[in-house]
């Protein structure tokens, strides 16, 4: 499968997220990042905007970039149940 890279939402010039879950920063290097697992067993970056750090669920970016916006309140879900696997969101 090709990788696509794709700007993210509300942060436009400075992360982008791959279909394949990557999410890498513009700043001068294109660097992509680690994800940290959460407690819930969800892949998770830290993006920085304004100096200000939101932490956001991998998944959940890729599919608003690659499928639609989720509404508020809808979920998400993994095609084989497994969190950390973002080929089948």
């Amino acid at each position: 499968m090709e990788e696509i890279w794709k700007p993210i939402s509300d942060y436009e010039g400075l992360y982008e997220v791959s279909n394949l879950g990557g999410i890498r920063s513009l700043f001068r290097y294109k660097k992509v990042l680690k994800w940290n697992v959460s407690g819930h067993g969800y892949a998770s970056v830290q993006l920085f905007k304004n100096k200000i750090g939101k932490r956001l669920l991998v998944h959940r970016i890729v599919a608003s970039t690659f499928i639609r916006k989720p509404k508020k309140g809808e979920q998400v879900n993994h095609i084989d149940e497994n969190k950390l696997n973002l080929h089948n969101v």
